[in-house]
């Protein structure tokens, strides 16, 4: 029995010295040192790999195209002029022919002959008007009588104006004076509609 209670007191004692060596080694832990520097993890530097793309040039194909230009017509919509100042300060009034116009109150500056006079505020801002043969023909041709001083609503398109001498033959009673006038003006107002005020 003495060898058992060897092996007993053995254990005992075996248990007791580890359990004192591991309690010196937990406090021996937990107890700060000065003689150990904090330790500080440093990663080791990784080479540095440059790399350079080259672009290999790729053939380019140019192609170019020359359109075939064709004619081609614009037509767009204006709305009539309804000012007799627009005709006479247009710088470039070919641009106004074929221009519809629409005078309301214009005064009737003179009268030229049974189809023609002139309209405007005064005898240098005024604008020549050809009556349009519809209301020159038959029984119109009595109802319309153009006197100076009336005031009229105009309808109707402006056209290009002829020469002089071309202009003293379609219209009598045109003086070479006024004829030379009209050329200067270069457009003048063919009236398809009158309307006495």
């Amino acid at each position: 029995m003495q060898s058992n209670s060897d092996l007993v007191s053995k254990k005992s004692w075996l248990s007791k010295a580890t359990v004192l060596a591991l309690f010196a080694g937990s406090l021996s832990a937990c107890a700060p040192t000065a003689e150990q520097p904090d330790v500080v993890v440093v990663p080791t530097p990784q080479p540095t790999v440059t790399v350079t793309v080259t672009a290999t040039p790729q053939p380019t194909t140019t192609v170019i195209i020359s359109p075939t230009p064709q004619a081609t017509t614009v037509v767009v919509p204006t709305a009539p002029i309804s000012d007799l100042a627009i005709i006479n300060t247009t710088a470039n009034r070919q641009s106004l022919i074929n221009r519809g116009v629409q005078l309301t109150n214009a005064k009737v500056q003179s009268v030229v002959g049974d189809r023609t006079f002139w309209v405007g505020a005064n005898n240098t801002q005024r604008v020549f008007v050809v009556l349009a043969p519809n209301l020159d023909a038959g029984t119109a041709e009595k109802k319309v009588v153009v006197k100076p001083g009336q005031t009229l609503d105009l309808v109707g398109v402006l056209k290009p104006a002829p020469s002089v001498e071309q202009a003293q033959k379609q219209w009598k009673g045109l003086t070479a004076t006024e004829a030379q006038g009209l050329k200067n003006q270069i457009v003048y107002l063919e009236a398809d509609q009158i309307k006495f005020k």
